[in-house]
């Protein structure tokens, strides 16, 4: 039957220019293939290409070899295929001459033979196969010599799988021998593809594909792992192909061992290689949450091994690896695992992606950068020989690949071998070089020890990359901090070591007073090794108490008289403090001690001791303090402190940020928070000045602002907090100050304010049980990224996985300390002690401990650290893992908002604000913020609950008390808001029918809870038989929640049927105008908005007139001018960007032309899957009528053609003729959700007002071009698939886009969001051009 049916195409495409075998049905992995090959362009394309070479020694005969290439082509139906142009069917055809590509080099020099053999075979393997002219199959012949070729079989992977290959060579070996020695060729009978294609097809739509599909899904549920590969380049916007390969050859006795090792536990070599490489990404990501892809054959589940096809699909195998355990028990715990796998490898990888909740990033392959394919059991190049001849096999390296990492270990005749394919946009090979010697001693040590844990045969040799970050040895004195400050005061005795209000006191007479003290308080019993518990204000006899305790060998305990009795009992008593030593006014506010001495009567005494010195020996590894922190269990704890520890600290402090003699250093903060310290002692071992400030100057921002700039304070150390209050309080000119920030995050704006106010500011950091800083860093305005900087001297930090493994530079980690500020453990905690402070296995000093800090921390390029919160302030809200300091960030830059400090209640986040107005105001504000934020974060980054305080809760400290934060959490019980109107009321009880949950909050969105257009329409409908009030379907996109429509509601004024509505109003770019569909709303845009650019404006065009339905509109024409005039509103110097899906491309077409007969430039004109038929060419409604009847027929012809081409289009079109006859005469109804009718009654109505003004439209060709965005996998037929129609429309051309999905799909999830970056850039790129030829 001679066939004349053509269908027109960029590319064009004949499927009866040869006689066809049958049609049928791609698979969902040739689909997936397909797309990616449209979306990717040409390099994905050729990233799909399979090419092997064979080199022959011999007479080879050619005539015979073409004779086999015939009949290999004509046993496999794959082999002589190509597809349909949107890629739904595979035309296989009775008769493809695959002709072989000659070439003669063999009369060129070797060095020109070697490069033309190399150009040669590059071509093959480049080719850009035409999926939809074919051929998909290429065989090229290279003469080298008279007796030496060289074959190239190349295919596309869309048409035959890597195993396809096996079954090709060995058939063509058979078909050649048997050919060249006049015998019948052996071959077992071919499998055909379109058996299996329509397994899979049918499998797919039965309920057994659920059941395989769920096992998955229940893998992926919780959440999925994001692979972090180290890569060597700055990952690209969009992904690119470009790749190379590396081969490493492996002994064969490494295999063979290895595969011991798999026996012993009952595994194969296959599960054995794959948990190895588990085990090698483990170590090379630190990342303990992997997915590897790899393939499975489709056909072996049918047992069709005689098949040529694209029958591989990819399994993303997840595993979660337990550092603690053995290789063996690992290997054990995989081999069900993945046996489970296999019994689930149904489901195409592609299907399997669109049911996770995977975010879609450009720049990267979703879910498995990583591929292994393992082929170690055979030696495909020694099993299939060519008769009279030898031969030597090669897999031709690709040029493009998909992944960014793909290993396949297989077997040469020489041994194994381990190609590594990888992205050479992302890597050097010297990196995959080091990632091949990596993977190699993992396998050699899982070989020598497979029952070492996985973290001993993975080690920690990142050892290396923190050398230069801890290289911090610095010599100091072994002395204690008394002979410290001896050695000053011998050095400037007369210099002004104490200020305080009106009195000043000389380092001679300090010593003098300190000394007399020291001799009081032994001869009270002080003796070296006691605690002694202090607790008065600041003032001098303060700072002599200190100094005398610690001359006495004793250690003091600061005590805050403002703490809780309980808290002040308990420290004295877990402590055994000898002596509370404080004054009779404080003595009132502190528990009752059986030796308690008062200060005032020691200093009133203080003439009757000796000025000289104790005798005392102390030690520098005796305590000098005894600090107590926060406690999880609820108690304190005590961290014991040395003069070493101490000493080493202020020396290194005096270092840098520095201190000299002339430096006037304020001191203002609570004994009882560790960083006093360094105001106390710091000025001190330097002949520098010390100013005490008194608590009420300290705790008052102007106060305290005036004594800085009136004592000329030269050095002062402060909490965020502080700082704020200090600039808070009128600070507005530069201040000569060496400022240190510690104790909590410095936020970037605050840093950028006082580094243009400060002489120096300096960030710093560090844990009480590490001597109060372990790190610092000097800030500049410019720096945008605040780090903790670098190690003081003799401090060491490391990043430690979660089990304790260092992690590489770049990665995330806790920060643990060591050095010789790390205290030697809590006091009487031993439990809490081993925990916490652990063996130093990075040092080699006996007995050396780290301190875990419990904050996250990574190293930057720069050998800084970046600190990156707390440990136990990271939170998992609706099984998102969240950082509450990103939300913060996002907080403190908007307008209003001073301070944010936002935590985790169950799985809410709750917002903390300070505001820089009224807290009435900031109230008012609320709805604008959570607005602002719902545009710029994920949905579950938003805080559920804002609370406004006049100021943060502090600790005594200084810090902010997150105690007190999560008490007023705690006390609110927050589950929800509920509704506190009547209206408010009204519309939660409506919306909890309609989207069917039982409690609604007033702030939550209605499309984050599962509304969507259909759900609307109900809402709409109970909203107007509850309220008289008809609301257009648009305001419940602007008044989302139940708080905003209820005031909308509310509202007496009337509300607004504007065409426009703005979905994305804000930003500096153009505006792109959206119009509606048929159904004349516009909430199917909603999703789609929110992927453009932050800068994007979008505005949807609905469907209604100034007055609904009432004065409609007369025609096309009338409907496209209003909306022309809205926009100009808007934008009205242009250019103008139009879009319209479906019905609404005709109106923007209209618009277009419009716009250009008033003089506008329009920038584009988008065509959403907006399809013309002939009728639309012709004006008269007899003319339409008559021109669809004519149609109408021409399609149902083209259909029959289809259907007796392909059995599956013969039953669905039986299938539709036989529900047509159910319901028209016996009575069968669809089944359908009162919201759906309700949905569907309004778009009869609103489809039959456009369909009145349709009639009335003459389509005329206009002199511009459109972009025609096509869904392709759309099965309404179309006597046009190609341009919908619009080739005579647009006179300058159509230029054609692809989007997945069907006709409504291309503007839902997750669609939406390729949809909206294909017009962003398209946008983008026009935008520019225009602002460049102004």
């Amino acid at each position: 039957m001679n066939h004349q049916f053509q269908i027109q195409n960029d590319t064009q495409f004949n499927p009866f220019s040869l006689e066809i075998e049958r049609v049928i049905y791609t698979t969902n992995s040739q689909l997936e293939i397909w797309t990616d090959c449209i979306f990717g362009g040409d390099d994905a394309n050729k990233a799909y290409n399979l090419s092997v070479s064979i080199t022959f020694k011999g007479d080879l005969v050619i005539d015979k070899l073409e004779e086999a290439v015939k009949t290999l082509v004509q046993r496999h139906e794959c082999l002589r295929a190509s597809f349909s142009p949107d890629g739904r069917f595979l035309c296989i055809y009775s008769d493809v001459n695959i002709r072989i590509s000659s070439h003669d080099i063999s009369k060129l020099s070797k060095t020109e033979k070697e490069t033309s053999k190399d150009i040669l075979i590059k071509e093959e393997l480049n080719s850009l196969f035409d999926l939809v002219n074919g051929p998909l199959f290429k065989v090229s012949l290279i003469k080298t010599e008279e007796f030496e070729h060289i074959l190239t079989l190349t295919h596309h992977h869309i048409i035959g799988d890597g195993l396809s290959f096996d079954i090709i060579l060995e058939e063509l070996g058979t078909l050649y021998s048997a050919y060249v020695e006049n015998k019948v060729p052996n071959l077992p009978n071919p499998e055909r593809f379109s058996e299996f294609a329509e397994k899979m097809n049918s499998l797919s739509e039965s309920d057994e594909y659920k059941h395989f599909e769920d096992y998955w899904i229940n893998i992926y549920k919780e959440s999925v792992p994001t692979i972090e590969l180290p890569i060597d380049k700055i990952r690209p916007s969009l992904r690119a192909y470009n790749s190379h390969r590396l081969d490493f050859p492996l002994d064969d006795t490494i295999i063979n061992s290895l595969k011991n090792v798999g026996m012993n536990a009952g595994c194969s070599l296959v599960t054995t290689l794959l948990a190895a490489f588990e085990v090698f990404l483990y170590k090379i990501t630190g990342q303990n949450d992997l997915v590897v892809g790899f393939p499975s054959s489709g056909n072996m589940l049918y047992d069709m091994r005689q098949l040529v096809g694209d029958c591989v699909n990819l399994l993303p195998l997840r595993s979660k690896i337990s550092p603690n355990s053995s290789f063996l028990d690992y290997l054990k715990q995989r081999n069900p695992q993945l046996f489970d796998a296999y019994e689930h490898q149904q489901v195409s990888f592609g299907h399997l992606l669109k049911s996770f909740a995977i975010p879609r990033d450009p720049s990267r392959i979703p879910l498995v950068p990583v591929i292994l394919t393992v082929d170690l059991n055979r030696d495909i190049e020694s099993e299939f020989t060519f008769a009279g001849l030898s031969h030597e096999f090669k897999i031709n390296p690709r040029e493009y690949a998909t992944f960014e990492i793909q290993l396949h270990a297989f077997r040469t005749k020489n041994g194994p071998s381990f190609q590594w394919t990888y992205n050479t946009t992302l890597f050097k090979p010297e990196t995959i070089n080091q990632m091949m010697v990596t993977f190699e001693e993992i396998i050699t040590s899982i070989i020598s020890n497979p029952n070492s844990p996985i973290s001993d045969i993975v080690g920690g040799d990142y050892l290396a990359d923190y050398t230069a970050l801890n290289s911090t040895e610095v010599v100091y004195p072994n002395v204690t901090l008394t002979e410290l400050i001896h050695q000053q005061v011998a050095i400037t005795p007369n210099n002004i070591a104490l200020e305080f209000h009106n009195s000043k006191t000389t380092y001679a007479e300090l010593d003098k007073k300190v000394n007399q003290l020291a001799h009081y308080l032994k001869a009270q019993g002080v003796q070296s090794g006691d605690f002694i518990a202090v607790s008065f204000p600041r003032s001098p006899e303060l700072l002599y108490t200190l100094l005398a305790i610690v001359q006495c060998g004793a250690a003091y305990l600061p005590l805050d008289p403002e703490y809780p009795k309980e808290r002040l009992e308990f420290m004295l008593k877990d402590s055994n403090a000898k002596v509370l030593i404080t004054s009779k006014i404080v003595a009132a506010s502190l528990p009752t001690w059986p030796h308690t001495l008062f200060i005032d009567e020691a200093m009133s005494v203080l003439d009757q001791y000796a000025t000289s010195p104790l005798t005392t020996t102390v030690t520098p590894d005796d305590a000098v303090y005894l600090l107590y922190t926060s406690g999880s269990t609820g108690n304190p704890k005590g961290v014991p402190i040395t003069h070493k520890n101490l000493v080493n600290f202020l020396c290194s402090m005096a270092l840098e940020p520095g201190i000299h003699e002339n430096d006037r250093v304020l001191s203002i903060t609570t004994i009882s928070f560790d960083i006093a310290g360094l105001e106390l002692y710091l000025p001190l071992i330097k002949g520098a000045t010390l100013l005490l400030a008194d608590q009420e100057t300290a705790r008052d921002g102007r106060l305290l602002l005036e004594l800085v700039k009136k004592e000329n304070i030269s050095f002062l150390q402060a909490t965020p907090t502080t700082w704020l209050m200090l600039l808070d309080s009128g600070w507005s000119s530069p201040l000569p100050i060496k400022a240190l920030c510690g104790g909590e995050a410095m936020p970037a704006d605050l840093a950028k304010e006082l580094a243009e106010k400060c002489d120096s500011l300096w960030n710093v950091y560090g844990p009480t049980e590490t001597t109060i800083w372990s790190s610092i860093k000097q800030i500049k305005a410019e720096d945008t990224l605040i780090t903790i900087g670098k190690p003081i001297a003799n401090t060491q930090f490391y990043i430690l996985d979660e089990h304790g493994q260092l992690v590489a530079p770049g990665k995330i980690g806790e920060i643990a300390i060591g050095g010789d500020g790390v205290a030697n453990g809590y006091w009487n905690r031993p439990e809490l002690t081993a925990e916490k402070f652990i063996e130093n296995r990075f040092s080699n000093i006996g007995d050396d401990k780290i301190y875990l800090t419990g904050d996250l921390g990574k190293i930057l390029p720069n050998n800084e650290i970046e600190c990156l919160g707390r440990l136990d302030q990271q939170v998992k809200i609706r099984g998102h893992r969240i950082e509450p300091g990103e939300v913060e960030q996002a907080l403190i830059v908007l307008e209003g908002i001073k301070q944010a400090v936002v935590l985790a209640n169950e799985n809410f986040l709750i917002a903390h604000i300070v505001p820089d107005s009224s807290i009435e105001t900031a109230e008012r504000q609320i709805p604008l913020w959570r607005e602002i934020l719902s545009s710029q974060l994920p949905s579950h980054l938003v805080p559920h609950d804002f609370n406004v305080l006049e100021k943060m809760p502090t600790t005594l400290n200084g810090k902010i008390d997150r105690k007190t934060l999560l008490q007023y959490k705690t006390d609110k019980k927050l589950k929800y808001n509920e509704p506190r109107t009547e209206a408010e009321k009204i519309v939660a009880t409506i919306w909890k029918e309609v989207l069917n949950i039982e409690k609604i909050d007033i702030f939550s969105t209605f499309f984050e809870m599962g509304g969507h257009s259909i759900k609307a329409v109900k809402v709409m409908f109970e909203i107007e038989k509850h309220t008289g009030k008809r609301i257009p379907l648009s305001a419940l996109f602007k008044y989302s929640t139940v708080e905003k429509f209820a005031r909308l509601i509310n509202n007496e004024e009337e509300i607004s049927k504007d065409c426009l509505v703005p979905l994305k109003p804000n930003g500096s770019k153009i505006p792109l105008f959206i119009v509606h569909g048929a159904g004349l709303n516009i909430l199917n845009f909603v999703n789609l908005s929110k992927h453009f650019d932050e800068d994007q404006p979008v505005y949807g065009i609905q469907g209604t007139g100034p007055k609904g339905y009432e004065d409609w509109y007369k025609s096309i024409e009338d409907m496209a001018a209003h909306y022309v005039d809205s926009i100009i509103k808007i934008n009205p110097d242009g250019p103008y960007a139009v879009a319209g899906f479906s019905f609404g491309g005709i109106v923007a077409f209209e618009m277009t032309r419009q716009l250009k007969e008033q003089g506008k430039t329009v920038s584009l004109t988008a065509l959403l899957d907006s399809y013309v038929d002939n009728s639309y060419y012709y004006k008269t409604y007899q003319q339409k009528k008559l021109i669809r009847i004519y149609d109408c027929n021409r399609r149902r012809l083209a259909f029959l053609k289809e259907m007796l081409l392909s059995w599956k289009a013969f039953k669905m079109r039986i299938n539709a003729k036989k529900e047509h006859i159910l319901k028209t005469y016996f009575g069968k109804k669809d089944i359908m959700t009162e919201q759906e009718a309700l949905a569907l009654e309004q778009f009869i109505e609103a489809d039959r007002m456009v369909y009145k003004i349709v009639n009335r439209y003459h389509l005329k060709p206009q002199n511009f071009e459109v972009d025609l965005f096509r869904s392709k996998d759309d099965r309404n037929y179309k006597l046009d698939p190609t341009h919908l129609g619009w080739k005579k429309a647009a006179l300058k051309g159509v230029t054609i886009h692809n989007i997945s999905g069907d006709h409504l799909d291309i503007v839902a999830p997750p669609n939406d969001k390729i949809l909206a970056r294909m017009l962003q850039d398209i946008l983008d790129k026009r935008h520019k051009n225009i602002q460049s030829n102004y």
